[in-house]
């Protein structure tokens, strides 16, 4: 087969045949599809809360360090992330360079990703930053400082198998998954963990009160696609 016909094939697959959609409520269910269970043609729509990590200012790294230490810095941000991601039941389904993408579903899912962000923010200021400055001279003897930021949103989204077999994975259609990446993009100081409306209004006491007293700000404007969406940020961190 030539390249062209390969390329015909697979749009007659992925725009000439419909989806086949099924409702999934989220109950007592906190697992999210893995790619290889799903056909092509299959579609989720699931409730579920998405958690974007960000690296900030890889650039600035990239700037005063060999590469070598580049790549480890980046490697210990994705895992210390994917470890309190899990750890919380979350499911890890995309890495972008930097960033690492979290889904969320079942009971207290908003909980459970507000708690995994603040303990992203403590374990980068008070484990990878030192470890890293300890490690590694070109990082200790410059201002630079590992940042990143956590974008958080909630509501139903469309869950679908893309690529072909072997090289595939699950992608996310919906507002909750674009709202948690652009929030991630964020930097305010001292705020690390942004939360869509949608999302503060799930939360428990746990997840929005320290001490009696609410840990979130807001709700502030967000534009996206020509709509405005209600958000809230958090300084707090929780401790693992």
């Amino acid at each position: 087969m030539t390249l062209r016909s390969d390329l015909d094939v697979d749009i007659a697959k992925t725009i000439k045949t419909s989806l086949s959609t099924t409702e999934r409520n989220d109950g007592t269910i906190t697992t999210v599809p893995d790619p290889g269970t799903m056909g092509y043609s299959d579609g989720i729509y699931l409730p579920s809360t998405y958690l974007y990590a960000d690296m900030a200012d890889s650039s600035g790294l990239v700037a005063v360090a060999p590469a070598t230490t580049v790549a480890q810095a980046m490697k210990s941000y994705l895992s210390v992330c994917t470890r309190i991601i899990r750890a919380h039941d979350g499911h890890i389904r995309s890495f972008d360079g930097d960033r690492v993408m979290g889904i969320y579903a079942g009971p207290n899912r908003a909980d459970r990703a507000v708690k995994s962000a603040m303990q992203i923010k403590w374990a980068i200021a008070n484990l990878v930053q030192p470890s890293l400055e300890k490690q590694f001279k070109s990082i200790r003897e410059t201002s630079w400082k590992m940042g990143h930021a956590c974008g958080i949103a909630s509501g139903k989204a469309l869950l679908v198998r893309a690529g072909f077999r072997g090289n595939d994975d699950l992608v996310s259609i919906g507002t909750p998954p674009n709202l948690a990446a652009k929030l991630s993009d964020k930097r305010e100081d001292r705020f690390k963990t942004f939360i869509g409306g949608g999302t503060y209004k799930i939360l428990s006491d746990s997840g929005r009160l320290s001490s009696g007293k609410n840990m979130w700000t807001g709700p502030y404007d967000f534009n996206m696609g020509g709509k405005t969406y209600e958000y809230y940020k958090s300084s707090y961190h929780w401790s693992v």
